[in-house]
């Protein structure tokens, strides 16, 4: 489900707590930060952190995010939910796939 859970979040916020499709998402995203950190606290003791591969992800997603940050507040929430529903569609479909075909989740 990801790190922030935004599958569930977004949902949740829309339709229960009545939060634009937008600041949904928006909030979904920024409870990324705090979640990581504390779930990242046992492998960084361990040691099983790759640092390299972080530093160029991180230099990786800080762009992209960015950039879909500025996509998205030009897109209508109407077509916000579609893209977010297609998306889910999409990901079940994988899921079912792969877990049919006996190649673990995605």
């Amino acid at each position: 489900m990801g790190v922030g859970g935004g599958v569930v979040l977004v949902p949740m916020f829309t339709a229960f707590l009545n939060i634009p499709r937008h600041q949904a998402h928006g909030t979904s995203l920024a409870t990324i930060i705090p979640i990581a950190a504390a779930s990242s606290v046992p492998y960084i003791l361990k040691g099983n952190i790759n640092w390299l591969l972080v530093v160029e992800l991180a230099l990786g997603s800080a762009v992209g995010a960015a950039l879909g940050a500025r996509l998205m507040t030009r897109i209508p929430a109407a077509r916000l939910r579609q893209a977010f529903g297609a998306f889910l569609i999409i990901t079940a479909a994988l899921i079912l796939w792969n877990s049919f075909a006996g190649r673990g989740i995605i």
